[in-house]
């Protein structure tokens, strides 16, 4: 993961700003250690490590953007390459956001699944009956669910009932759920502390899916993702709506990217690698 990045001279200086924010040995974790990557408080400081390089590899190849949106954790990029908080201060708070997702995630035994081949609405109904909650709105047939170990297995047997399919996720937690409250108010708080200015690109907030443009309205936002569902296909028709043409995932997957070309928009989407090569 970001490799090549971290080996680029230019990227010495990144790499130290974001280890003294995140208070992390981010490089040599990702380079030498990476079964710490299974950890949420780690991964999450590596991925927007990994982010912000690709974000300058970009500027440096000229490749500049117009409007930013972030799934979850890729809002903290989103708003950073947008200028609304600097990238040392993304740091900061991501890190705090990974120990207490990770903290909130050891009090209860449970989980996220992702139900394909079914409607919204039909998830959220099934969701209901079973105890669970809706944490992404992915693609067209792809919603993701939240919940307990056996609300999830009761959610799983509904919709194969209704003809889907249930793939459990490789995750610590039952993220974007009310299990994840507690966490969200301690994030609030710290969150409240920083300085937010207006973006300077245009910025979709994945929580409803819509341009926002007020710092005090982003923060709001921002805290409330850690138990609201991220509404990505709004996001992207709302992307779509602006004219955008073209779409990059600047991480180190290619989840979203594929997740983008399943929403059959009038939209390219491309994967980093697609862009740049191998990172």
């Amino acid at each position: 993961m970001g490799k090549r990045l971290l080996s680029e001279p230019w990227a010495r200086g990144m790499v130290a700003t974001a280890e003294r924010a995140a208070s992390l040995p981010l490089k040599r974790i990702i380079l030498e250690e990476p079964e710490q990557l299974s950890r949420t408080a780690v991964v999450q400081p590596a991925i927007l490590l990994v982010e912000w390089l690709a974000c300058e590899a970009l500027s440096r190849l000229g490749r500049e953007p117009t409007c930013v949106a972030g799934h979850s954790l890729g809002e903290f990029a989103a708003l950073a390459a947008a200028g609304v908080i600097p990238w040392p201060v993304a740091f900061g708070l991501v890190a705090l956001r990974g120990r207490l997702m990770e903290r909130a995630a050891m009090t209860v035994s449970g989980g996220m699944t992702a139900i394909l081949g079914l409607s919204e609405e039909q998830v959220a109904e099934l969701a209901s009956q079973a105890g669970c909650y809706v944490a992404n709105l992915n693609a067209p047939g792809q919603v993701v669910i939240s919940g307990e170990g056996p609300s999830l297995k009761k959610a799983a047997e509904l919709a194969e009932r209704l003809g889907g399919k249930a793939i459990p996720l490789k995750v610590a937690g039952p993220f974007h759920s009310p299990y994840m409250a507690e966490a969200e108010g301690e994030l609030a708080r710290a969150i409240e502390e920083v300085e937010f200015s207006r973006p300077r690109l245009t910025f979709i907030s994945s929580v409803s899916g819509e341009k926002e443009s007020a710092p005090e309205a982003i923060k709001v936002l921002l805290a409330r993702q850690m138990t609201s569902p991220v509404l990505w296909t709004k996001t992207l028709r709302s992307l779509e709506g602006l004219g955008v043409k073209e779409a990059w995932e600047v991480g180190p997957g290619e989840v979203l990217s594929r997740l983008g070309k399943r929403s059959k928009l009038g939209i390219r989407f491309l994967a980093l690698k697609e862009v740049m090569g191998d990172v």
